[in-house]
């Protein structure tokens, strides 16, 4: 959630800053549009690699541990 806020955030500024360099609304939106969506996924994407958000990066005391752990057997 706060690398997404992180995104828009940085996304707003580069839309605006490039809205206000071309003098063109639209190309303000949709460059702070792509920001918003590289940077988010770059976020994400870079947790996900790191195991955060997943299955694999989880605690043992999350629960999901005897699946991790035990070959998918039950405990």
């Amino acid at each position: 959630m706060v690398a997404w806020i992180v995104a828009v955030l940085i996304g707003a500024a580069v839309g605006v800053g490039l809205g206000l360099l071309t003098q063109q609304v639209w190309t303000g939106i949709i460059g702070g549009a792509a920001a918003v969506a590289l940077i988010g996924l770059s976020i994400v994407f870079a947790a996900r690699r790191e195991g955060r958000g997943t299955i694999e990066g989880a605690p043992p005391w999350t629960g999901d541990a005897g699946v991790r752990h035990h070959g998918g057997g039950s405990l």
